[in-house]
């Protein structure tokens, strides 16, 4: 437990430095780069050591998407040509080394955790820093707010009330009473979390608006927490799911006490999508749930 802690707030302390690069590319590079460790966790996971061909594809793929803003625009005909023809030749010249199982579900994985993030980025594009100041930023902190509060509040719901299993097979310590604890601990956070925003960002740079806390706000709040935690814990559910079909414990070791990027990040890569989904309505009521 106690290396869990430290390697916790060492985490979320590097994650507030790197929260300074969020308008700049340097995030974007970051976002990469994880993608790419992600990458690794997910061949190890499925043991296919014989297709570097379809990891460094979707890398480049995965680059391109993170790196957009800052990339030559290309037809997506382009992109679904290079992943066809890359695809293909792998398993047609790998064919007495290759299982076209794993291949296929690696790929798959790989997708599923582009589009996690990719959508952490994409509410920086949606919402630019001229317009919207520290907004975008706001959301993205928004997805860890839920999706790690709801962990964090369910194991502990779970530990003093938990009964009823919620989905033995798959994670035999969590349970309904815990799920229940997480719900309402995201809704508590995603308050406390804008209440705060809404106190310093008169201190930061960056146009933007600020809101006065109204009840009709805090109830869009309240079904964000709702729906970001029931996604969360179907996000580390599913990555669970993958682990004990796969038969491992953890899908990497970068964080002591957490294990790897995607046994992190499982929930957020699900969350992320429904909060920058909840962008676009920021974008279209010109800023922070003013609707």
């Amino acid at each position: 437990m106690k290396t869990r802690v430290i390697s916790a707030l060492a985490g979320v302390a590097l994650l507030l430095v790197i929260l300074t690069a969020f308008h700049s590319v340097w995030f974007n590079v970051i976002a990469t780069i994880v993608y790419g460790i992600t990458l690794t966790e997910i061949r190890r996971t499925f043991k296919e050591n014989n297709t570097d061909v379809v990891f460094v594809m979707m890398f480049i793929i995965g680059a391109y998407y993170l790196m957009q803003p800052y990339m030559i625009q290309l037809n997506p005909i382009v992109i679904a040509a290079f992943f066809m023809v890359c695809y293909s030749t792998s398993v047609v010249f790998n064919f007495h080394s290759v299982d076209f199982k794993t291949v296929s579900s690696s790929i798959l994985f790989a997708g599923y955790a582009l589009i996690g993030f990719y959508s952490i980025l994409n509410m920086k594009t949606n919402m630019p820093y001229e317009q919207f100041g520290w907004d975008s930023t706001f959301m993205f902190v928004m997805c860890c707010t839920i999706a790690w509060g709801a962990d964090i509040f369910a194991y502990f719901a779970g530990y003093f009330f938990g009964k009823t299993k919620l989905a033995p097979t798959l994670s035999p310590k969590k349970t309904k009473e815990g799920a229940v604890g997480g719900i309402l601990g995201s809704i508590v956070l995603t308050w406390i979390f804008f209440f705060l925003y809404c106190l310093v960002k008169p201190l930061l740079e960056g146009t933007g608006i600020i809101y006065t806390i109204t009840g009709k706000q805090l109830m869009l709040l309240a079904v964000l927490g709702v729906f970001g935690s029931f996604f969360s814990m179907f996000g580390d559910l599913f990555a669970s799911a993958v682990k004990r079909q796969t038969g491992i414990k953890d899908y990497g070791n970068i964080m002591p006490g957490h294990g790897g990027v995607l046994d992190r990040f499982d929930s957020v890569l699900l969350v992320a999508p429904v909060v920058s989904a909840l962008s676009f309505v920021v974008v279209n009521r010109g800023g922070i749930f003013n609707v």
